[in-house]
This record gives structure tokens, sequence and C-alpha cells, in this order.
């Protein structure tokens, strides 16, 4: 293929999304440092150096990329269709970052079972969406979040910081997404699961231990049969589903709020809860642990420009109709681009 054809063959969403992700922006020097890192995978250095952009000057630009809203930018891809929406949470590992219990950049160590070590890592709150009628996925928010003892250690040392559950966090994610997406339906794991979070449209799981109310009696999930149950959870009304050996993982307790939804299409809805899992995956794997700096506005502006490259190779493999992983897609931008120096095509800079 041509470097010049790759898009110039009638791919619509491709191209709505670099102008509007252009016009977000709205600086030649971070579309430019956009499309480095859709070829470039290591550290902020690198991407600069491929981009042919001061590093220095480039830092000062994290700072606005850090106020990008990406649901605004995929709004342009899904209009008024039924999404779902998906919330996760992550470790984001800074390998080199400062060797201190919680550092001036909110890097904490955690134990890492993979590195049997202590790692230095930035707790971050992940929000995917599926196009129910296109079944394209695409990321929406990124936040780092601290625990309550990180937050006392950093208001200890003087540092303005404000304590926010995870939970309270999604919650305002939900509300803020729902008045501007067709929200049909939200997932999430069990450790998001409290009277707070029970809105409307929820499908998530039950832990064996949770207790429902069914005929005014407070019974344990785990002494219901496999089956469909219409049960009150912390006095609120949910359609219980239990499956006895889901996928070889034993017994599930599976719900929603929504009291019109089949047992498969609860199901359904769950399984797509692996879209943000996804996700994660994919900034990691395109360099989301590959830079760490000083400033958290500095950090979260790295982290939404990876995303913002996940989000455009996610289209490009719909709009392709490929199976390709972002790395391999990434890979062949760079066969197609980058080897000839001539990345800026893709943005139609020249």
């Amino acid at each position: 293929m041509k470097i010049t054809s790759l898009f110039n063959r009638g791919f619509a969403k491709v191209r709505k999304y670099l102008e509007k992700v252009k016009k977000t922006l709205g600086s030649k020097s971070l579309v430019k440092l956009l499309g480095a890192s859709l070829i470039e995978d290591g550290s902020m250095r690198a991407k600069c150096t491929t981009a042919g952009i001061d590093y220095e000057y480039a830092l000062r630009k994290l700072e606005e990329v850090a106020k990008v809203d990406l649901i605004e930018v995929v709004k342009e891809l899904v209009g008024e269709h039924k999404v779902q929406l998906s919330i996760d949470d992550t470790l984001n590992e800074k390998y080199y970052a400062e060797a201190a219990w919680v550092s001036a950049h909110m890097t904490q160590f955690f134990y890492s079972r993979k590195d049997k070590t202590y790692i230095p890592a930035h707790q971050i709150l992940v929000a995917t969406i599926r196009d129910l009628e296109t079944n394209e996925v695409y990321l929406i928010h990124l936040e780092i979040y601290l625990p309550q003892k990180v937050v006392n250690i950093l208001k200890q040392e003087g540092k303005p910081v404000q304590f926010r559950t995870k939970i309270e966090i999604a919650i305002e994610l939900i509300e803020k997404v729902r008045r501007r997406l067709n929200v049909s339906s939200i997932a999430f794991d069990s450790w998001y699961v409290n009277r707070r979070t029970l809105l409307p449209g929820v499908v998530s799981e039950l832990k064996a231990s949770a207790r429902v109310t069914e005929g005014g009696r407070s019974v344990p999930v785990a002494e219901f049969p496999e089956g469909e149950f219409s049960v009150t959870y912390l006095g609120v009304p949910i359609k219980l589903i239990v499956v006895n050996n889901y996928k070889g993982c034993g017994r599930r307790y599976f719900f929603t709020t929504d009291l019109t939804m089949t047992s498969e299409e609860v199901i359904t809805t769950w399984e797509n809860r692996w879209d943000v899992e996804t996700v994660i995956r994919d900034l990691k794997v395109l360099g989301l642990r590959s830079s760490s700096f000083k400033s958290v506005v500095k950090i979260l502006g790295y982290m939404k420009l990876v995303g913002l490259v996940v989000n455009f190779l996610h289209i490009l493999k719909y709009e392709l109709g490929s199976h390709l992983g972002v790395k391999a897609l990434s890979r062949y931008l760079k066969n197609v681009y980058g080897y000839f120096l001539d990345y800026k095509k893709l943005f139609r800079l020249r």
C-alpha cells in the first residue's frame, strides 16, 4: 500500500476522529506528538525525537493535553447510539519513579506479585463505552485517584490534596456520562457495589458472602440454587442470576437493577465489561508506563495522549475490519509511515 493512500480510502470515522482531535488539541505541535506516539511506544523523549519537538516544550504542552475531554472526542463517533459504560481501576507501574513510599508526584508503593517486590505506581480509574449498534469500544475517561492513607501522608507534608473514594469518582463519572451520551447499561465489578452505586441500568455481581432480601427474609446468595430470582439488595430491587459453573470458574452471582433485562442480556452485559480490561492492556502496551513526571498534571496529560492513540488504533481496526491488536497496528503504521519519516501525512500536516 502506498504511504499516501491509507487514509484516502473513505475511512470516514478515522477522518472524523482526527479532525476532532486536531480541533481539541489546537496545537500543530501536539498533533505531531500524537502522530509520533502512534509509531513510537517508548518514552516521552523518544516520542519527541520522532516528532522533532523540543522535550521541554512538549512537557509544557502535556498540561494542555491533561484538559482534553475524552468523552467529547468520542461523542463525535457514537452520536445518539445506545452505549454500555464499563468502569474499572488499575495500577500504572512506574519502575523508575522516585523511591519514596509516597512521592511528590503521588506515586505510591504497591506489592507486585509478578515482580515479587514493591513497585511505585499510580492508581488510575478507567472507563470505556461500547457502542451497542456497532460493537465498537472506546476509552472515555482516565483519572488518578488516591487512597485515604496516601492523602493523609501528603497533607502531613503540606501538599494540597482532596480525598475522594473511587466510588465517589465513579458515581460522578456515571452522572457526567449519562448527561452527554445515551447510556443504556453500566457494568463494574463487585468492588464498586454499594448502596450508592445501585443506579438504574447497573449490571454487576455479588460476592458469595452477600445477603439479599427475599419474601421479607435475609438470605445469603450462596443458598440460592441456579436460576433467576427477584430479590432486594441494600433496599434496591434487583434481578439475581445464579450460575453454578460459569466458564469453569465456579458459582457466580450476577445481578441487574434493570428488572426488564433477561438473564442472557445480563450475562452479555457483564461479559462486555471485559472491554475496559482490554483497553487497560492496550494503554500499557502502548507506553503508559514508559514515562514518569514530577507533575501530576503532566502525568495525566501523558496518560491522555496514550489514550487518544488507543482510540485511534481502535477506530483504524474497525475501519480495516482487522483482528490485529493495537501493538500490531502500531507496528504496521511504523512500517508504512515511520520508516519513511512520513508520519505527518497521517495527520495531513503538509
